[in-house]
């Protein structure tokens, strides 16, 4: 998936080209190293020697980006033609945009619903367990998902999926990189929620589109559930009243 990812990238127009392209590998054990070998010449490749997390591997990226703006990026995505320009321009008429999240595709063109309302407990209940299957339930997930769910209009969610975050100067400068208390799991929705109490904003711009694979796969790797339930856990505990529905953010522009 990393090579259609550089792919995508190194075939945008020079006006949507980036400054650089960063790698980092938290110690994979498939063929990632291999593949960046064919893109020494247009890729810096970190590899980390253990799996430092999620949150930490992006930040060190950060640190060896030469650009202001930053778009982080998983690896099972793709960048389509004009996203990047669509989010730089978004980002010069909106000062105060700290975070801003593409519309993402699955293989039919189908846009996910990647921007949020916060995770309270009955909303992770109604996604994790058998109560997702109940009327009530499935009211709690669909409110949670499709809120802030929109085709062409931008619009401010709670927080975004972080597959695709693009990190503004003035977010980084005012709001900071991922939190590294999170190895794996709410590091995105805990950076919303830190834009938002900084006096920043987080915009949904579905008219930035790439295409998502959505592997999830961290949720196959060994311990995924303990370390889901303990990063959900520390966000609820640190941030209690968005635990009760009160947390910060969210609106039309």
């Amino acid at each position: 998936m990393i090579g259609r990812a550089l792919e995508s990238i190194l075939s945008l127009e020079p006006d949507e080209k980036p400054v650089d392209i960063v790698v980092v590998d938290n110690d994979s054990k498939d063929h990632t190293a291999k593949v960046l070998q064919d893109y020494a010449d247009s890729v810096k490749f970190v590899r980390n020697e253990t799996n430092l997390g999620l949150s930490k591997a992006n930040n060190i990226g950060a640190g060896q980006a030469r650009g202001d703006s930053l778009f982080f990026l998983n690896p099972d995505t793709e960048v389509l033609p004009g996203a990047v320009r669509t989010l730089f321009s978004f980002q010069e008429s909106h000062p105060r945009a700290a975070l801003l999240g593409p519309g993402m595709e699955d293989w039919n063109g189908v846009l996910q619903p990647t921007a949020r309302t916060w995770p309270t407990p009955p909303v992770i209940a109604a996604r994790r367990t058998f109560i997702g299957g109940t009327p009530a339930g499935a009211r709690l997930s669909a409110g949670h998902l499709r809120s802030y769910h929109r085709e062409d209009s931008p619009v401010r969610p709670h927080w975004l999926v972080g597959a695709a975050l693009w990190l503004t100067p003035e977010g980084r400068k005012r709001v900071g990189l991922m939190s590294e208390s999170y190895f794996l799991y709410f590091e995105d929705v805990e950076w919303c929620h830190r834009a938002w109490r900084r006096g920043m904003e987080v915009w949904y711009v579905p008219e930035a589109r790439i295409r998502h694979v959505c592997s999830r796969e961290s949720s196959r790797r060994k311990g995924a559930l303990g370390l889901h339930l303990r990063s959900m856990t520390r966000f609820l505990l640190t941030h209690p009243l968005t635990a009760l529905g009160l947390g910060p953010g969210g609106g039309d522009e």
